[in-house]
């Protein structure tokens, strides 16, 4: 637990922390946790609220699948089977369209993604284009 809150929570240590404090900064203060306490308030009946309203339909539904004959058990069991669903299919890989050499090893290239750093080097410094690498 932090200091902050040992001091907040204890009658005794929060007086002695707002001795120095005019009437007026402690009202003021006392106005604010007022606030800070009613929105609180607010939230939690707001949530308690909602959390009712989802049991009443909970019921509600169980109630009309019981009327048609559905054990909810059932439902729970379809939910919990999952489809058999297709995944993305992964597509064939391209062909080759271009062949070089690297370090005297015979390489391909789909023409792809990045140049390979042998095709655009001669093609940089020797002039040649990528047709010159065409198979």
């Amino acid at each position: 637990m932090s200091d902050f809150l040992k001091t907040f929570l204890n009658a005794r240590s929060l007086k002695a922390a707002t001795k120095e404090l005019s009437l007026e900064q402690m009202e003021e203060t006392l106005s604010k946790l007022d606030a800070i306490v009613q929105e609180r308030r607010d939230f939690e009946e707001t949530r308690r609220e909602q959390e009712e309203m989802k049991l009443k339909k909970i019921q509600h539904y169980k109630e009309l699948m019981e009327q048609d004959g559905i054990d909810p058990s059932e439902l729970v069991e379809v939910l919990e089977t999952k489809p058999v669903t297709q995944g993305r299919r992964k597509r064939a890989p391209l062909p080759p369209k271009y062949r070089y050499f690297e370090n005297g090893v015979e390489k391909t290239w789909t023409g792809q993604g990045r140049t390979p750093a042998a095709i655009q080097q001669a093609i940089d410094n020797e002039g040649k284009t990528k047709d010159d690498f065409l198979i």
